[in-house]
C-alpha cells in the first residue's frame, strides 16, 4: 500500500515518463523536407548600356560598372520566395552642385543584407513571356535595401574631406518588378526603379558635411536603369 508520502512521488514519476514519450522522436514519421531552392545568376548591365542612377536634386546621372544578382528561388510553381546577393562596383560620378559648382565623387552602393521578394513563375500560355526557347519567366517582385556611401569628393577640383565613413544614416528601399526569363538563352530586360535617397550621416572630415550632402543630394524620384541578363539558372551556376 502507498503511503500518503509515496503517492505524490508515484504522480510526478508517471507525468515525468508521459511527457518523455510525448518528447521522444518517431523516427517511422516523415520529416520535413528542405525547401526547394533553385540558383539563379544575372548580369546588371554591361559596357555599352551600364546601370545608371539618376540623381533627381542634382540632375545628373551616374553609370556603374556591369554588376550581379544571386540568388535562389524557392521552386518553380505558384508564387515562391526569391532571394539574391545585389553587387555593384563603386564608380566616380561628376555633379554640378548649386548649378554652377563641378563636383566629383566615388559613389558606392552598399547592401543591407540580402535583397528579398516573390516570383510567380508563368509560360507564354498564359503570358507575354516569348523571350526564351522554353518560355518560362518568373514575375519578380523584389526589394534591395542599400546604403549610399561617398568618398572622395572634390569641388572644383579641390578636396572637400568628408571622412571614411560618410553615408546615408538609413538604406535606400529600391523595388524592381520585372518579368525576367529563367531558361537560357535570354534575351537582357530592362528594369527601372524609383527610390528615395535617405539624409546622409557621418561625413565628419574638418567639419561634419552631413547636413550639405543631405541637401544637395538626399530626396525623392531617383532612378535605378539596368538591363538584367541571365546568367546561369539551376545546375548552371556554380553553388558558393
Amino acid at each position: 500500500m502507498l503511503t500518503r508520502f509515496s503517492l505524490p512521488l508515484v504522480l510526478v514519476l508517471v507525468a515525468f515518463s508521459l511527457g518523455a514519450a510525448e518528447a521522444a522522436p518517431n523516427e517511422d514519421a516523415p520529416q520535413p523536407q528542405a525547401a526547394t531552392q533553385i540558383p539563379f545568376g544575372f548580369t546588371l548591365g554591361d559596357a555599352q548600356q551600364p546601370t545608371t542612377s539618376h540623381v533627381a536634386k542634382l540632375g545628373s546621372d551616374i553609370a556603374f560598372p556591369p554588376g550581379t544578382f544571386d540568388g535562389a528561388l524557392g521552386g518553380l510553381t505558384n508564387t515562391v520566395p526569391i532571394t539574391g546577393k545585389l553587387t555593384i562596383p563603386p564608380t566616380d560620378g561628376y555633379f554640378v552642385a548649386f548649378r554652377f559648382m563641378g563636383t566629383t565623387g566615388r559613389v558606392e552602393i552598399v547592401p543591407d543584407g540580402d535583397a528579398t521578394g516573390t516570383a510567380t513563375v508563368k509560360t507564354g500560355k498564359d503570358t507575354n513571356c516569348k523571350t526564351t526557347q522554353t518560355n518560362i519567366c518568373a514575375d519578380t517582385d523584389v526589394t534591395a535595401k542599400v546604403f549610399i556611401k561617398l568618398s572622395n569628393v572634390k569641388v572644383d577640383g579641390k578636396a572637400l574631406d568628408v571622412g571614411p565613413d560618410c553615408r546615408t544614416a538609413q538604406p535606400a528601399s529600391v523595388n524592381i518588378k520585372a518579368l525576367v526569363p529563367i531558361s537560357l538563352p535570354a534575351p537582357p530586360v530592362k528594369v527601372t526603379s524609383t527610390f528615395t535617397t535617405p539624409a546622409f550621416a557621418g561625413c565628419t572630415g574638418r567639419e561634419d558635411l552631413s547636413r550639405l550632402l543631405t541637401g544637395l543630394v538626399s530626396g525623392p524620384g531617383n532612378t535605378f536603369v539596368s538591363n538584367l541578363t541571365l546568367r546561369c539558372f539551376s545546375s548552371g551556376c556554380k553553388q558558393a
